[in-house]
């Protein structure tokens, strides 16, 4: 499998054969997409979401470009580690956004890993954005990702 990104503690970025990570988040952000916000989930009650922990991929109504990486990494999973799980897919998305290329991207841990969430954030909140902006970065993600 090529390896895209490696960090100590941070789990590389590989083509899966099952459904691809940016695939299911682009699948989240079809259904629903969501601006100035985390994500909004159709489990029944407040108390379901805490004692289910993270909604799984099919729960989610509406999730920005973040969490929806966030939720099709982990699928789910009681345990959720953001960095583990999540950030080398977000690290993707962000060299896949405008002008990325131009930019050296920061680590993928601690205060520099946060950058990458805030640049994505920034991006998916801004006033001009749609939801077909981010289904095609998600796409543009797809295509440029590592073969395995």
């Amino acid at each position: 499998m090529a390896v895209c990104l490696v960090e100590p503690g941070v789990r590389p970025l590989r083509r899966t054969s099952e459904r691809s990570v940016l695939a299911v988040a682009r699948g989240i952000v079809e259904r629903g997409w969501l601006q100035h916000g985390w994500c909004t989930d159709n489990r029944p009650s407040r108390v379901a979401r805490l004692l289910a922990g993270p909604p799984r991929p099919d729960e989610v109504e509406q999730a920005c470009v973040v969490a929806a990486l966030t939720v099709a990494a982990h699928r789910g999973g009681r345990l959720v580690n953001v960095e583990r799980d999540a950030m080398p897919w977000i690290a993707h998305v962000w060299r896949c956004l405008p002008g990325a290329a131009e930019r050296r991207a920061p680590a993928l841990r601690g205060p520099r890993g946060a950058a990458l969430i805030r640049d994505l954030t920034a991006w998916n909140d801004a006033p001009h954005r749609t939801r077909e902006d981010v289904v095609a970065l998600l796409e543009r993600a797809e295509r440029l990702a590592p073969v395995g």
